[in-house]
C-alpha cells in the first residue's frame, strides 16, 4: 500500500484567541489532486501555508513522505523544524499565491533561475536549461527576456508556476491563483494546472473554480470555520453532498454565479 505523500495530523492554528484551524487531519496520496473549497475565512489558505512551513502552529504536525517538516512543541506551542526537515520542505513543496510575487527588476528567465541556483546550488547553465523547458511547457518561451511589467496577469501567473516548478518539487500548492485575474485570463492558468495534474503532480488547490474542481480533482474538501466538514469525490460532493453546510455553500455559489451571468 502506498504511503501518503502528505499527512496533516491534528493541526491547530490560532492567531491570539482566534482559532483558524481547529484540529485538522488530512492525508494526500502521491499524484492526488486535492481541491479545497469553502467560504472566505474558513482556513483554506492558512492550511496551505502551514503545509508550506510558512506559519507556526500550536498543535499537531505536518509530514512529507513521513518526515515531520512542521510540528508544534507542546512546551512552547510554536513551530519546530530541524535542519533536515526544513531542507526537505524547500525541495519537496512549491507554492503559488494569488499575487504573482515576481521580482520586477528581473526578467522572467532570471526570476525562474534565481532559487535553483541559490537554494539548490544548481549551476547557472543547468538552471537556464530547466527554465527554458518550463517556459515552453507553460507557453511563455518567447517571454524569457521580458520583465514582469510587460506581461499580462495570466502570463505572470504562469511564470510564477514555472518558477515554483524549477525547484523540482513533488507537491504543488495553489492558493486562489486565478482570483486576481481578469476572467478571460483564467483559462490559460487553469490549462497549465490541468497539464500538471495529467503529469501526476501531487497538488493541493484552493479555488472557487468549480469547473476545475469537477474535472481535475480526485477529492474535494469543503472547509468551514476552521474545520473539514466534508471530503468526497467531485461527483458526490457537487451532486449529493452529505452535509447541510456543504449544500448551503454550493447553493449560494450557484445563485451568485447565475446572477453574475444574468447581469452580463
Amino acid at each position: 500500500m502506498t504511503e501518503p505523500h502528505v499527512i496533516i495530523e491534528r493541526v491547530t492554528k490560532s492567531y491570539g484567541a482566534d482559532t483558524v484551524l481547529d484540529d485538522i487531519s488530512l492525508t494526500i496520496d502521491p499524484g492526488q489532486v486535492m481541491v479545497i473549497i469553502g467560504p472566505s475565512g474558513s482556513g483554506k489558505s492558512t492550511m496551505l501555508r502551514c503545509v508550506a512551513g510558512l506559519e507556526p502552529i500550536q498543535k499537531g504536525r505536518v509530514l512529507i513522505d513521513g518526515v515531520p517538516v512542521v510540528q508544534a512543541d507542546d512546551n512552547i506551542g510554536s513551530i519546530k523544524s530541524d535542519k533536515i526537515s526544513r531542507e526537505k520542505l524547500r525541495q519537496e513543496v512549491g507554492m503559488v499565491f494569488q499575487s504573482f510575487n515576481l521580482f520586477p527588476h528581473l526578467t522572467v528567465l532570471e526570476n525562474i533561475t534565481l532559487a535553483p541556483c541559490r537554494v539548490r546550488g544548481m549551476q547557472p547553465d543547468e538552471a537556464r536549461e530547466i527554465a527554458v523547458e518550463l517556459l515552453r511547457k507553460v507557453g511563455l518561451e518567447d517571454k524569457r527576456d521580458a520583465y514582469p511589467a510587460r506581461l499580462s496577469g495570466g502570463q505572470q501567473q504562469r511564470a510564477a508556476i514555472a518558477r515554483a516548478l524549477a525547484m523540482r518539487p513533488r507537491i504543488m500548492l495553489f492558493d486562489e491563483v486565478t482570483s486576481a485575474l481578469d476572467p478571460e485570463l483564467v483559462g490559460e492558468v487553469l490549462k497549465t494546472m490541468r497539464q500538471l495534474a495529467e503529469q501526476g503532480m501531487t497538488m493541493m488547490v484552493v479555488t472557487h473554480e468549480m469547473g476545475f474542481a469537477r474535472d481535475v480533482a480526485d477529492d474535494v474538501i469543503f472547509m468551514d470555520k476552521g474545520t473539514i466538514v466534508e471530503r468526497a469525490q467531485p461527483d458526490q460532493i457537487f451532486s449529493t453532498p452529505a452535509e447541510a453546510r456543504t449544500r448551503a455553500f454550493l447553493e449560494r455559489l450557484l445563485e451568485r454565479d447565475g446572477g453574475s451571468r444574468r447581469a452580463r
